[in-house]
């Protein structure tokens, strides 16, 4: 893994580790509303899907570059990715 992505994915890591924290904290307290759980917990998928996405780019980047494809095509495989992921 490249030193950026390994910095990206840790960082968004221990962000979603915090986001599951509160809402643990929300649903011990029973104070959230059902809608407001659901809400985090959708985010907390978004961020999980922005990481994967993080850690799929690195991988296209890595990977294609050791397979000597173009840089032409590296980005156009990054740029599908962003499409495909959003």
């Amino acid at each position: 893994m490249q030193k950026e992505a390994k910095t990206e994915v840790l960082r968004r890591l221990k962000s979603v580790e915090g986001h599951v924290r509160g809402v643990a904290k929300m649903v011990e307290e029973e104070e959230a509303t059902y809608a407001d759980i659901v809400q985090q917990t959708n985010a907390i998928f978004s961020a999980i899907r922005r990481i994967n996405t993080v850690l799929l780019k690195d991988f296209v980047e890595e990977r294609a570059g050791k397979d000597g494809a173009s840089e032409e095509l590296i980005g156009d495989l990054v740029k599908a990715i962003d499409r495909v992921t959003k």
